[in-house]
């Protein structure tokens, strides 16, 4: 990536900014305006400044959803493998009880997945530095998920494991020029 410019300046701005900031303290100020001036700089700024306009109010669900429809998008050219089911952490709120028109949808599913129809593919991701006993984290196919363990009892589920993002990638927002 090229580091965005100053038109006054011919030296490229770097977007690392957690030196300086480290010394005021302002470290989570410091990781935003990298992911500002990246985003600014990769939209452009008049889309940036509309896309900001009209989904500000909904950014944390946006990104979120974003990063895992990344992961989802990375996964689909991997080979689907079995995973034993308490390997998966559920990320986000798993209710008990779901509501009952939920609870249908459910079973409704784990007949379709009983009839031999394909299902959509269960997405997971291994987190950095995973020691626990559940070192996936399921990112998309929760209903499916769940209607493979929690209606039908599967201890294993078919799953697509996202690849690591590449450490090349990740240099893009540690002020490397690459």
């Amino acid at each position: 990536m090229k580091m965005p410019q100053r038109p006054a300046e011919s030296e490229p701005i770097s977007l690392d900014r957690r030196e300086t900031d480290e010394a005021t303290g302002a470290g989570e100020p410091a990781e935003a305006d990298i992911a500002a001036a990246f985003l600014v700089e990769v939209m452009g700024e008049d889309v940036a400044a509309a896309f900001f306009a009209r989904f500000g109010a909904v950014m944390p669900e946006a990104c979120r959803r974003a990063e895992n429809l990344a992961h989802v998008l990375r996964a689909q050219d991997e080979a689907e493998t079995e995973l034993p089911a308490s390997q998966v952490r559920r990320v986000g709120a798993v209710q008990d009880s779901p509501a009952p028109e939920h609870e249908l949808r459910l079973q409704a599913l784990a007949a379709t997945i009983e009839r031999g129809e394909e299902l959509a593919p269960i997405v997971v991701m291994m987190r950095p530095k995973a020691c626990s006993a559940r070192p996936y984290d399921l990112i998309s196919g929760g209903d499916e998920f769940r209607a493979l363990v929690d209606v039908l009892g599967r201890t294993t589920v078919p799953v697509r494991i996202a690849p690591p993002v590449p450490a090349e990638t990740l240099t893009l927002f540690d002020g490397a020029d690459t």
